[in-house]
């Protein structure tokens, strides 16, 4: 068209591509270079971040294009827009940005789940006041996910084609518009005088000032309906065309992700090679040269999101699917995220036990050759001693003589200190004798003292404030105020002592030493004995503080009373105290004298104390060292296995770290895009991942373990005990549910999944809730604000109240973080949880849920159903049996994990030891307390594998039955294969051998082959009796000859051509009894 029209240009300078014209880098439209406005856009965007939305964008030739686009209708009077494109693409995001460059205010309705054309009215009449009257320029982004009905779309259509909508402003609120914009229009001195003037400048400044945009998503089912049915959204609006991100915006956005993080080794020219070199060629224009392992990364990111598409498509287009999941750019960028995740997690780890395990086998080296040192220093240590004991022992018979002397009056002195003994004795019985009268008056003054702590201030504050108390309360404070000293006892100075804060301390930490004989005679004849009318009782009745207080004056002084009365029987005990003191220093006397003659033997003993001081050194030395080389020697013996292991570890680090970047990218698919699909097509998708690395040239493990790279054993058995199944697919959903990103939406038609959710998050304080709940926002904001965990049940389609929280769009504001729920900004703490859950399989899931989600499918595999029914027939049949497996199964798992565990204490010990691992004996101590605790388990593993073995000896007998069931689920799934309409749920199954196993209950006498034989015949009768009267007429045949084949394992029934149904019937009647209820039509 170009060089049809236009002559003399030269058309590869004049359409070369990307072409950006802007107004934004000068005053006038002018054409800009890629990096000009790429540099001018991030400064931009560094603010926007800061005032309005905190979502990264990377800008990439195509988000330039759309933004240049968004800008030029926006700046027009009039300018609507249609974004089409998948979820995530950036639609919303950079209409905000570009509306927030040219000023324009942003409205979104606050769609919910009663959310009605009332209310969207409303919401239109108040922009569009916005707009007429109070001057504001609005950018109206309407989503397609808040289209709760078809009459929105049907009135923006009225809006779009002539600035108003029919019935939207009438009766009194036509008139109080029409009022609002005279008066708008007198200010700027417009004078209007018809109503129709009025109205045609309100809708006028509506068509000039609002700004409409649209994001629809054409994945969706209501596509092809809205864009049919609404013509105003193509002849009122410029069309954008978003679609999917493309190989190279995915490239573009993966490099920008990846760019900071550390890949190892990223140079060589090796990767992309052969197959390899189409998918290195889809992200080449981004890179300057060859990337080397960072491009091979990048086009590795962007073919396994690719895989995943290829794989939903393909799931979906199959016969028997009901229901199917969309990827979106938000998918891409999760995968990005977990890859980064995984990444920067394993390298850290793998690094720490490199060092670890490095420091162990080094500490290990290095014990072996202290070994060696010590056993030769051993040798020559001995003959050394050998030579001071000869010498030692000539000195002792030298000595021998003297230190009888000494003996002797080692003697005397003992004599001297048995009697100290027995006049110690005599001092003890008679203090006891004092004491026990001591005794006898202090219970009282101790729950007198109890009293007295428990008195209130308020009632002590009640007495105080009292002009004129009772006598009694009077008398009983006198006496108290005598008993603590004080000159005078009116009752204004008793008040004064109340009044004082350690008023009751003083009493509780009253001595009665203190009381002198003239206090307890004046408080005994004038308070106590003397008045006959002051008792504990009347006192309590006048007052509560008082009677405590009344009751520690009166156990006080008694107790005085007798302190003073056993004064003589003291005085008696100090005088024997000071008899002993004169026997002991006679005692001391004779012990010095000894201790003089030991002084001088031990001068004739210099030589021989010398040698035995060499000889006990050298022995001590001796144990020492040897008692090191056996304990060292013993660590080694039992460490040989674990250095073993931690020898190939350390070999193979560099095979681990070399394919660390392969690991995390399968490990960051499997997370991000299995958690949807069933345990088949997980398995296809990770093969064909496995293959798009190996063309790339990516290093990753064959055997690589999911679930145990991404989780550890102890929390596996966790998961377990908390109601998780131990099936392989059960496990890989717990590890996806452990990791998502994005909030999960559980697809669990058994229900054990959400026991297990509310289980496990029952420390969060989990509630349960639904869409249906009349409460459900306010539980909803509740658990958003305490950040708790929620769990909504029954999901078949999102409350639009839910987008914000899903797309965790955050708002900071002055150091808050903030969420829109509704119409409220809610505080958002960063521990809220919340987990959607259906029991729907078929659920149909918009491609707007899918991107906002990571979905988890709990749909039970013929694998893990033969486990269930293995368990349910073995709870009817052997009820203990079935206890003792489960607990042995828990056990064996608890049992490994603690050997893991023991294992790593190991490693930490002796890794973390400084200097030689036999000078610190409390290291060695440690490992052996670890050996035998490992040993320990070891034994009670090796006992429960033969306890297990037994067990399954038993079990092995209803084995053959459990797989007799999966083999008829996996039947009844097939069905699916003729009819979509044929859904047999694996509830609906365990519901018949439920029933089964109610109608045929076990009889103790009967063989349990002969049982398990019963058991078949009545499981088949039932499943045809419930499944065939569902089937068409020629499919209960084919069912009827399937399960045949089950039932006789034979698959060669029905291979025969026959002529009529008549004769398959009869073919497969020859394997069932003759009343056996067949499916014939």
């Amino acid at each position: 068209v170009a060089q049809r029209n236009f002559a003399g240009v030269d058309f590869d300078v004049a359409l070369k591509r990307p072409l950006f014209y802007t107004v934004w880098l000068s005053k006038e439209t002018r054409k800009v270079e890629r990096e000009e406005l790429k540099e001018f856009l991030a400064a931009r965007l560094r603010v926007f971040y800061e005032e309005m939305l905190d979502v990264k964008l990377v800008v990439f030739d195509e988000v330039l294009e759309h933004i240049l686009r968004i800008d030029r209708v926006l700046r027009q009077p009039m300018g609507h827009l249609l974004l089409c494109g998948d979820a995530g693409a950036g639609k919303t995001v950079l209409t905000k940005f570009v509306s927030w460059m040219n000023g324009l205010n942003v409205f979104q309705i606050k769609a919910h789940s009663k959310y009605g054309i009332s209310d969207f009215y409303e919401d239109l009449r108040d922009v569009m006041k916005r707009v007429a009257i109070k001057g504001e320029k609005i950018c109206f982004i309407f989503d397609e996910a808040n289209c709760m009905k078809s009459s929105f779309i049907e009135a923006m259509n009225a809006l779009l084609a002539s600035g108003e909508v029919p019935g939207l402003f009438e009766g009194d609120e036509y008139t109080a518009l029409i009022n609002s914009c005279r008066d708008s229009a007198l200010k700027e001195g417009v004078i209007l005088d018809s109503e129709e003037e009025i109205w045609r400048r309100f809708t006028s400044i509506v068509q000039t000032n609002l700004h409409v945009v649209f994001t629809m998503n054409p994945s969706g089912g209501d596509w092809k309906n809205r864009s049919t049915t609404s013509p105003a959204l193509f002849n009122r609006c410029v069309v954008d065309w978003f679609g999917t991100w493309g190989p190279k915006a995915m490239g573009e956005v993966g490099k920008e992700f990846t760019l900071r993080i550390d890949m190892g080794d990223l140079g060589g020219f090796s990767y992309g090679m052969g197959e390899g070199e189409a998918l290195m060629n889809r992200v080449a224009e981004i890179f300057d040269s060859n990337g080397g392992l960072r491009q091979a990364v990048v086009a590795a990111l962007v073919d396994l999101h690719m895989i995943a598409k290829e794989t939903a498509d393909h799931a979906a287009a199959q016969p028997s699917s009901t229901n199917r999941t969309f990827l979106s750019p938000r998918d891409y960028l999760t995968l990005i995220q977990n890859f980064v995740s995984c990444l920067n997690k394993r390298r850290s780890e793998v690094e720490d036990e490199q060092l670890h395990v490095n420091a162990g086998l080094h500490k290990l080296q290095q014990t072996q050759e202290n070994v060696a040192e010590l056993k030769k220093s051993l040798g020559e240590k001995t003959i050394v001693l050998r030579e001071k004991e000869a010498m030692a022992n000539a000195k002792l018979q030298q000595m021998v003589a003297d230190q009888n002397v000494a003996e002797k009056r080692k003697d005397e002195a003992e004599k001297m200190s048995t009697e100290v003994q027995k006049q110690q004795v005599e001092i003890n019985k008679r203090k006891e004798e004092a004491q026990r009268d001591l005794d006898e008056a202090e219970p009282a003054l101790r729950s007198a003292q109890a009293s007295v702590r428990g008195i209130k201030k308020r009632d002590l504050d009640e007495v105080r404030a009292l002009a004129r108390p009772p006598e009694n309360v009077k008398l009983t404070l006198e006496c108290v105020a005598i008993m603590l000293g004080e000159p005078t006892s009116s009752w204004a100075d008793v008040r004064k002592l109340l009044a004082k804060s350690d008023f009751i301390p003083n009493i509780l930490n009253f001595d009665a030493d203190h009381l002198s004989s003239k206090q307890i005679k004046l408080v005994r004849e004038k308070y106590l004995d003397g008045n006959p009318d002051l008792t504990v009782e009347k006192v309590m009745r006048s007052s509560k503080a008082c009677g405590p207080l009344y009751q520690w004056a009166e156990s006080q002084v008694r107790y005085s009373t007798v302190y003073n009365r056993i004064q003589p029987l003291r005085d008696e005990v100090e005088q024997l105290e000071k008899e002993a003191g004169v026997v002991k220093e006679k005692l001391d006397n004779v012990t010095a004298e000894v201790q003089s003659l030991e002084t001088s033997i031990a001068q004739y003993k210099a030589d021989y104390a010398t040698l035995i001081r060499d000889v006990e050194a050298l022995k001590t030395e001796m144990e020492t060292v040897s008692s090191k080389v056996d304990r060292a020697e013993s660590l080694m013996k039992s460490l040989g296995h674990e250095s073993e292991r931690w020898k190939k570890s350390a070999e193979g680090f560099q095979a681990i770290l070399r394919s660390l970047v392969g690991d995390s990218l399968l490990l960051a698919s499997f997370l991000t895009f299995s958690g949807y699909f069933d345990f088949k097509l997980r398995n296809m998708m990770m093969d064909r991942w496995k293959h798009t690395l190996e063309i790339l040239g990516i290093e990753y493990h064959d055997e690589l373990a999911v679930v145990e790279s991404l989780s550890t054993g102890k929390q596996r058995v966790l998961w377990q005990s908390e109601g998780l199944p131990g099936d392989q697919l059960s496990m890989e959903n717990g590890t996806i549910l452990d990791h998502a990103i994005r909030f999960p939406l559980v697809i669990d038609p058994s229900g054990n999944a959400i026991n297990f959710l509310m289980k496990k998050h029952e420390t969060e304080k989990i509630q349960k809730t639904s869409f249906l709940d009349k409460a459900f926002v306010k539980t909803l904001a509740g658990a958003v604000r305490f950040g708790t965990a929620l769990l909504v049940e029954n999901v078949e389609a999102i409350d639009p109240i839910l987008n914000p929280l899903l797309n965790k769009e955050l708002q900071r504001t002055g150091g808050r973080v903030l969420v829109r729920i509704g119409t409220e900004d809610i505080d958002y703490s960063p521990n809220f949880k919340i987990i959607l859950t259906t029991k729907n399989p078929a659920v149909q899931l918009t491609p707007d849920v899918c991107s906002r989600v990571s979905l988890v499918n709990f749909t039970v595999t013929p694998a893990s159903l033969e486990s269930q029914s293995l368990s349910k027939v073995l709870r009817y049949e052997k009820p203990e049996l079935e206890t003792q497996r489960a607990a042995l199964l828990k056990l064996q798992g608890e049992q490994n994990v603690k050997l893991r565990e023991l294992e790593d204490q190991m490693l930490a010990k002796i890794s973390a030891c400084e200097g030689s691992i036999l000078e610190d004996d409390q290291v060695v101590s440690g490992m052996e307390v670890l050996m035998k605790e490992g040993q320990a388990v070891e034994e009670q593993i090796a006992q429960s594998d033969q306890v297990m073995a037994q067990v399954h000896a038993s079990v092995g007998e209803f084995e053959p039955f459990a797989a007799l069931c999966r083999k008829v689920f996996v039947l009844l799934g097939a069905l699916r294969e003729l009819s979509f309409l044929y859904e047999f749920s694996s509830n609906s199954f365990m519901a018949i051998l439920e029933h089964v196993l109610e109608e045929n209950k076990f009889e103790g006498s009967v063989p349990d082959a002969q049982r398990m034989t019963k058991l078949k015949a009545a499981l088949f009768s039932e499943v045809v009796a419930r499944g065939a009267r569902s089937l068409k007429s020629n499919d209960k045949v084919v069912f009827s000859v399937l399960l045949a084949r089950i039932f006789a394992s034979d698959d060669s029934i029905g291979s025969k051509q026959y002529e009529t149904t008549d004769d398959y019937v009869a073919e497969v009647k020859k394997h069932f009894w003759s009343r056996f209820p067949m499916g014939r039509p």
